[in-house]
């Protein structure tokens, strides 16, 4: 883990567009928070994901008042949990270094930021915008994926981020001249997508165990996912 010598309050930051929300997500969460003895996760809900008109399976991404909804019946029972809708305040695309920079704008240098990230999605870090800024601002908490060769953390890092030397005893990525980190974590693999839940629920299967129970009722009574 990063050690601090003035004791900032650590928070993970989970992005997503969470719809629905499901235990793969609440198992990262749960896992970041253990393992690296953060104090708090922010669940931050997209609410205009830049890379995403719709989702891939033809369904529209569900407003962000019911994703919000379903989060906060989620985490309802998990003091370590919070949410923040601070992108829904935003007219324009959720980029990750707009809602960081708003984020830190607002906690002030208090706060260390640890943005958790799946290793699939860090591949392509190299599309995001001001992407080279990140590593200043935050800690990257990469997640390992089961298809994915751990080695391609090293790689993308070489290659976008030079200067990073890697620390083979925690699995860390460290620079003289950047405050962030990039740590890479490994975990059981939950194999459960919002992508298949939204199938389920469309074609009248079970997603029993997908979901907190409260996010399976709030489904239902709100009728989503249906058409």
């Amino acid at each position: 883990m990063v050690q601090t010598a003035n004791k900032k309050k650590q928070i993970g930051l989970l992005g997503g567009t969470f719809d629905p929300v499901h235990n793969g997500h609440l198992a990262v969460a749960s896992h970041v928070l253990e393992v690296l003895a953060l104090e708090t996760v922010w669940f931050i809900p997209a609410a205009l994901p830049p890379h995403k008109n719709g989702h891939a399976d033809g369904q529209d991404i569900t407003s962000f008042a019911h994703r919000l909804a379903m989060l906060e019946s989620a985490i309802a029972h998990n003091s370590s949990f919070v949410i923040s809708d601070i992108e829904a305040k935003r007219s324009t695309p959720s980029f990750s270094i707009d809602t960081i920079n708003i984020l830190i704008q607002q906690i002030g240098v208090q706060a260390e930021l640890f943005f958790i990230i799946g290793l699939d999605a860090f591949l392509e870090i190299d599309t995001w915008k001001q992407y080279k800024v990140l590593p200043s601002l935050v800690n990257f908490v990469v997640i390992s994926r089961p298809t994915y060769p751990p080695d391609k953390v090293g790689e993308v890092i070489r290659q976008n981020f030079p200067g990073y030397a890697y620390d083979a005893s925690c699995e860390t990525w460290s620079s003289s001249n950047s405050k962030g980190s990039f740590i890479l974590q490994h975990m059981d693999p939950v194999d459960i997508s919002s992508t298949d839940i939204r199938n389920r629920v469309r074609n009248g299967k079970n997603i029993r165990g997908l979901i907190p129970a409260a996010v399976e009722e709030y489904i239902k009574n709100q009728k989503l996912y249906i058409k």
